[in-house]
């Protein structure tokens, strides 16, 4: 019955969508300083001084990016570079599941794994901001799992174990999205199983992971690397848990493509509820399957369980702490791992029944439908970046007519600017501190903020509210206004103006 791999064919027209609109879609995305950062920063990482990132450490991203930086097409490598490595884990979670629940499972798994919704999708196609190597990291420790039986070579479990390890240090989540899990499910199969040569390269797996993850830290602290506003997980007050797991359900919506936390709510009603309750069906999948598995076959038993304690502790954290709730949609990227978690869960689910797969194949195309409509109809495009992409060209044009190429703005008008202009500006993002200005230490290196010589120019965007205009500001030698924008134009370096917190 072909109708049941209708999820390879949504799954296609998913990707030939994204790959037909992906340039559009990729430069687009890249207006958002989130994502257009860690490019900025690997870019002009050639200064001297700390150098701060946001939130969590990149470290692997980094390392991709400043070891690709010397090619002479890396900016096109390193835009797709997020949609590759999206790719290269549903394939690789097709084939896990594959060999736990046959090749339909495979090939359902890969492909529900790539269809989540427009604003997903934004952080799918960055490298950088969105915790993609996160849900990466969650599959090679599944494939790690698998192997624990299929073979006696101890380079799976090494590899793995690097890159769990280092992605752990990137991103701490991957602590609780991965390597908790497969410890669990690791020792549930090595019990199940009786095998102690399972139980010894599951703890080599781990114990690579610690060590890596330890080293890699003290490598990118030793090269003055820091992370800066890094969230600690501090528990909610009890009274806030409602509003944190309503926020849970409209991530987990907005996860597979219906929007309940964005202004313009899409799909339409009943089709936005229909797809809603398909994905939440999707992401508690593996833990009806650990439950029905739990009289299976040890792998299936251990498969099972290593995704639904993915997803368990996943929610369980995101609820209990206000970090998701504070930051609003954005913290869906928080939950990425739940799409190849969900994807193995409903795969597996209907792995051994011709009814079941026929279910899963309709609501899967359902939500592929869905979301590649979104997808056509701008679904996917980044807002509230202000007025800065639309008054670009004249921007442009102004400074470099006058010869002032290197300057100041705010957080969300500084790298992007200096991306999507190819570093032709070269900008840097600041913060007030009274008179004047101070570092915005976000993607930033020290040697930005020093005094070079030359005119510069400082870009203020009051549809932010990031920064206003300093009192020196007045010795601007031209002000020009762009609709909202106003650009000051300086004969001399105001780095002099810029104020950095005592060491």
């Amino acid at each position: 019955m072909m109708l049941r791999w209708l999820p390879a064919l949504a799954a296609t027209a998913y990707v030939a969508t994204v790959a037909a609109l992906g340039s559009a879609l990729v430069e687009n995305n890249n207006w958002d300083t989130d994502a257009s950062g860690t490019f900025t920063l690997a870019e002009r990482l050639r200064g001297s001084g700390p150098v701060w990132v946001a939130h969590y450490g990149e470290w692997t991203t980094f390392w991709g990016l400043l070891g690709t930086r010397a090619l002479p097409w890396h900016e096109q490598l390193w835009t797709a570079s997020g949609y590759l490595l999206t790719l290269a884990g549903a394939a690789l979670l097709g084939w896990a599941t594959a060999r736990v629940g046959g090749r339909w499972a495979g090939v359902t798994a890969g492909a529900a794994a790539l269809v989540v919704g427009p604003f997903v999708l934004r952080s799918f196609l960055s490298i950088g901001g969105s915790h993609l190597t996160n849900p990466f990291g969650a599959v090679v420790l599944a494939a790690a799992l698998v192997l624990l039986t299929r073979t006696s070579s101890w380079v799976p479990a090494i590899v793995s174990g690097l890159v769990a390890g280092t992605n752990a240090a990137s991103d701490p989540l991957l602590w609780l999205a991965g390597v908790v899990p497969f410890v669990i499910a690791a020792g549930l199969l090595a019990w199940t199983t009786r095998r102690r040569d399972v139980g010894l390269r599951a703890g080599a797996t781990l114990g690579v992971t610690v060590f890596s993850a330890i080293a890699t830290n003290l490598v990118m602290h030793t090269l003055d690397f820091h992370v800066v506003d890094a969230s600690t997980v501090g528990l909610d007050e009890l009274r806030g848990l409602p509003e944190n797991m309503l926020h849970l359900g409209r991530m987990i919506a907005l996860l597979g493509g219906a929007n309940y936390a964005l202004p313009g709510p899409y799909p339409q009603e009943p089709l936005r509820a229909i797809v809603a309750l398909l994905v939440l069906a999707a992401v508690l999948a593996p833990i009806v399957v650990a439950f029905k598995a739990r009289r299976a076959e040890p792998m299936l038993r251990a498969y099972a369980c290593y995704w639904a304690l993915a997803v368990g502790l996943l929610c369980l954290v995101f609820v209990i702490t206000p970090n998701a709730t504070d930051l609003g949609p954005k913290s869906v990227n928080y939950l990425l791992t739940l799409a190849p978690a969900g994807a193995a869960g409903i795969a597996l689910l209907g792995a051994r029944s011709r009814r079941a797969q026929l279910v899963v194949a309709f609501g899967l195309a359902v939500v592929a439908a869905v979301n590649i409509a979104g997808i056509v109809g701008g679904r996917a495009e980044v807002t509230g970046v202000g007025a800065l992409r639309k008054y670009e060209e004249p921007l442009v044009q102004l400074l470099e007519r006058e010869g002032v190429t290197r300057g100041f703005a705010g957080f969300w008008n500084a790298q992007n600017l200096t991306w999507q202009t190819d570093l032709r500006l070269v900008v840097a993002p600041v913060s007030n501190c009274g008179a004047q200005l101070c570092p915005y230490n976000v993607f930033t290196i020290r040697s930005w903020y020093e005094p070079e010589g030359g005119p510069t120019f400082l870009l203020l965007d009051p549809t932010l509210h990031v920064i206003h205009a300093p009192p020196f500001a007045s010795q601007a030698f031209e002000t020009h206004r762009f609709g909202p924008l106003t650009v000051y134009l300086f004969a001399y370096d105001i780095a002099r103006h810029i104020r950095f917190a005592p060491s």
